[in-house]
């Protein structure tokens, strides 16, 4: 009966080839990107929610920002592909309303990879303008994360 069934197995993967990942896909928690907001030029702003992790006043956080247009100058490194996605990983203190910066992965518009940035503790440390988008997706975390 066992052969049976990897004989029917073997024959669905050659049939259909993208049951392959469908059957043997990893389990994982899905993302929930939830939209924050969005600024004058159309970027777009979303946050994991399923992913923030709060200590305290300091906040852990996964952050997607969508460039409608190339946006290499939001990178401090130089990529040879336009940048129309960058998912960011932040800590925050909400107490102070600052945040570092901890990882940046660059996207193109179909968004692939382009490079991943790793900053760890050595990150920019930056007190967003109140009323800019950044402020708001950082009073979004704080206030979002405070009941976990």
């Amino acid at each position: 009966m066992k052969a049976v069934l990897n004989l029917a197995i073997a024959g669905l993967m050659w049939a259909l080839p993208t049951a392959q990942a469908i059957l043997f896909a990893p389990v994982a928690e899905a993302a929930q990107w939830t939209r924050v907001t969005e600024n004058s030029v159309k970027d777009r702003f979303f946050v994991d929610t399923s992913a923030i992790q709060r200590k305290g006043d300091i906040v852990w956080y996964w952050e997607y920002r969508e460039f409608p247009e190339p946006n290499n100058a939001f990178l401090e490194a130089k990529v040879d592909q336009p940048l129309h996605g960058a998912v960011i990983r932040w800590s925050a203190d909400c107490g102070a309303k600052s945040q570092r910066l901890r990882k940046v992965n660059a996207y193109t518009k179909n968004r692939k990879l382009i490079q991943k940035f790793d900053y760890g503790e050595t990150g920019m440390m930056i007190r967003p303008r109140a009323g800019s988008s950044a402020h708001t997706v950082m009073d979004y975390v704080c206030n979002t994360g405070q009941k976990r």
